[in-house]
């Protein structure tokens, strides 16, 4: 069964989307100026192909509550009405965009904690 929300299975795991969803078709609206018609099309987005990918290291702490943030996130969002949510298309690049917020408003106090609790992890 595909509800296009993908496995949550695990953040290492959860792949097998990938190649459905490195394939999968956007569509576009636009407004033809001359006539004022709406048109749909159809164009293909490889994520992979398209996006640049990165490896990451993390300790499985930290892989445990990404997991969790993923299913809660996935949760909010369903309830919400959101079609899909997808690891690699929708959930990292979040990740990413609030972690980079988030640490660029730390002060050297708590990036030096945060840093000293992922050395004891």
């Amino acid at each position: 069964m595909s509800d296009d929300w993908g496995d949550a299975s695990g953040i290492e795991g959860n792949y097998e989307d990938d190649e459905e969803e490195s394939n999968e078709m956007n569509e576009t609206a636009e407004t033809n100026s001359l006539n004022g018609t709406n048109e749909t099309r159809k164009t293909k987005t490889n994520i992979k192909e398209e996006w640049n990918g990165r490896t990451i290291y993390v300790p499985d702490e930290i892989l445990d509550e990404l997991e969790d943030t993923y299913l809660e996130s996935q949760l909010k969002l369903r309830k919400a009405g959101q079609d899909e949510f997808k690891k690699n298309r929708h959930f990292y690049p979040l990740v990413v965009q609030f972690g980079l917020e988030a640490l660029s408003d730390a002060d050297d106090d708590e990036i030096q904690t945060r840093l000293a609790e992922i050395s004891d992890e």
